[in-house]
């Protein structure tokens, strides 16, 4: 009896769902029908979950692939906790190099100390083969040239003072090493040159200089400017994590920001990358070797 009653119970529910209903919308004053529709409870609880998933998808997009999931209170921490541990990685790497310079130099101090320096004395002899007033040194005309076309490509420059005069030529570092996807191109507005590398690689300063911008804009994600001496510019783009604040100082080689594809002109992991010089874009490649 039981089974036979919950089968009933069923079937009206069945039913129920089944069965069809009309909703009508009315003009009050003048009883007109404006609008009807046949429904089904069945129909509306398909519609309704079809229209709470579309909601529930939408929401989860907005939050997950627009600049909206930096309200949400977890996010935020968690940016904050990779990017101490990005710096964590570097400290603790220039740490290692540290200890092994010190070690370095209290192996070779401990030599020093129980005279077991190198096992070849130098001729110390006051009997020389040499003479020195018949030593000369003069310059080829292959080396003067080679010199004149290294200054002139200001790539190098031995001065102490390199870049801190308007007169000294350029020693700069390459900010990351990759493949060049894009070219600089002023007709097409693209000023600086798009540099894919591997995901999570740093990003290093080209010399040394001040930050003058870090923040996040919609089209090209997080960005760093750096205004250097000469009045040199460089900007770097699409990054994942800003190293350093507006404001701070950097030196050359230096880490300031990690790789990434952020912001709605980026279509993978890769730097865009400008130099500027008195309102005149620069072309990198004219400067650095990214292979």
């Amino acid at each position: 009896m039981a089974k036979k009653r919950d089968t009933q119970e069923k079937k009206k529910l069945i039913k129920r769902l089944r069965n069809h209903y009309k909703l009508v919308v009315l003009n009050i004053d003048t009883f007109e029908e404006r609008l009807s529709l046949l429904l089904t409870p069945l129909n509306v609880l398909i519609v309704g979950g079809i229209g709470l998933i579309a909601v529930i998808s939408i929401l989860f997009l907005l939050l997950g692939y627009t600049p909206l999931r930096f309200y949400l209170p977890n996010y935020a921490e968690e940016i904050r906790v990779k990017k101490l541990a990005v710096e964590a990685t570097f400290k603790a790497d220039s740490m290692e190099i540290l200890m092994a310079q010190q070690n370095a130099f209290i192996q070779n101090f401990q030599g020093v100390v129980d005279g077991t320096v190198g096992s070849e004395m130098p001729d110390t002899s006051i009997d020389s083969h040499v003479d020195p007033k018949r030593v000369e040194f003069t310059r080829s005309e292959e080396d003067s040239l080679l010199r004149a076309e290294i200054e002139k490509e200001d790539l190098v420059n031995l001065h102490p003072q390199f870049n801190r005069d308007n007169e000294s030529s350029y020693l700069l570092f390459p900010p990351i090493k990759g493949t060049i996807t894009d070219k600089l191109n002023a007709q097409k507005q693209h000023f600086g040159v798009d540099i894919a590398a591997p995901k999570d690689a740093p990003i290093k300063a080209i010399d040394d200089g001040t930050i003058i911008i870090a923040a996040y804009t919609a089209e090209t994600g997080y960005i760093l400017q750096i205004q250097h001496d000469n009045d040199l510019i460089s900007v770097y783009k699409h990054n994942s994590v800003l190293l350093k604040k507006q404001g701070e100082k950097v030196r050359a080689g230096e880490a300031i920001a990690i790789i990434g594809e952020t912001g709605e002109y980026s279509s993978g992991p890769h730097l865009h990358f400008e130099m500027w010089r008195n309102g005149i874009a620069l072309n990198p490649e004219s400067f650095f070797s990214f292979e």
